[in-house]
C-alpha cells in the first residue's frame, strides 16, 4: 500500500496484513497507523493503540502471538500545537489520563497554526501550561509532562528517550512539548510567511534554522 498509510492519500493503507488479510507478525516490523484528514484525528486511534498494549499486559486471556510483546509496547503520536485546540485532542488527553495507558504525545510547537499565531487559538499560548493540572504527583495519577527546545538536538534525544522509558516501564501517558521550532518557509512552500511574521520573528528563524 502507498506509503504504508503514512500519507493522507493512503488513509486506509496498511502493511500489517498479508495477502490473505491475516495479521503479519507485528513484532518483526515497524508499525504505524494510517492517517486521516482531521488534524487531531490521530489522537483517538493513538489512545486505542495504547489501550491495546495495556490489555495485552493485564488480561492473560488475550492472544498475543505475533501481536504484542506481553504488552510492552508504547504508542507514539505527534500533533502540531494548533491542532491541540480540537476537541478530539482534549477528549483523548482526558481518557488516557483516566485509563493510564502507555502513550507518548509529542506536541510540535512553532507558535503558529499555518499563518495564525498561538495567541489567537491557545489559552496562555502554551499547551503544556494549560495541561499542567494533568501532571501526576506522588499521590495522584496523571501524565508526566516534559518540555524541550526544538533546536537543542542533544536535549531532544535525551528527552525523547526519557519519555519512552517512562511510558514503557511505568505504563503511564506522557506529554512531550517541543517548543521554539522554526517555520523557515512558512507552513508550505506555496505560502509566504513574510506576510504574517514580524521582522524579529523572521530573523530569529534564520538564526535558529539548522539548514542555514
Amino acid at each position: 500500500p502507498m506509503s504504508a498509510g503514512k500519507q493522507m492519500g493512503g488513509h486506509f493503507g496498511t502493511h500489517s496484513l498479508d495477502e490473505n488479510g491475516k495479521f503479519k507478525n507485528l513484532l518483526e516490523q515497524y508499525n504505524s497507523s494510517a492517517d486521516i484528514s482531521p488534524t487531531a484525528g490521530q489522537m483517538p486511534r493513538l489512545l486505542g493503540l495504547a489501550q491495546a498494549s495495556k490489555i495485552f499486559r493485564n488480561v492473560s486471556e488475550t492472544e498475543k502471538t505475533g501481536l504484542s510483546n506481553d504488552g510492552n509496547e508504547v504508542a507514539w503520536g505527534t500533533i502540531g500545537n494548533a491542532s491541540t485546540s480540537e476537541g478530539m485532542f482534549f477528549e483523548t488527553i482526558n481518557a488516557a489520563g483516566v485509563l493510564q495507558v502507555p502513550m507518548v504525545i509529542s506536541v510540535w510547537d512553532d507558535d503558529y497554526g499555518i499563518s495564525v499565531h498561538a495567541k489567537h487559538q491557545t489559552t496562555k499560548e502554551n499547551i503544556s501550561e494549560i495541561l499542567s493540572g494533568f501532571q501526576r504527583t506522588e499521590t495522584e495519577k496523571g501524565y508526566e509532562i516534559l518540555k524541550v527546545k526544538g533546536w537543542d538536538y542533544p536535549a531532544l534525544i535525551e528527552t525523547f528517550e526519557r519519555a519512552g522509558e517512562i511510558a514503557r516501564t511505568e505504563h503511564v501517558p506522557v506529554i512531550l512539548h517541543v517548543t521554539e521550532l522554526t517555520q523557515p518557509q512558512g507552513h508550505s512552500t506555496s505560502g509566504s510567511h513574510e506576510r504574517y511574521k514580524n521582522s524579529d520573528r523572521l530573523q530569529w528563524e534564520k538564526d535558529h534554522d539548522c539548514n542555514t
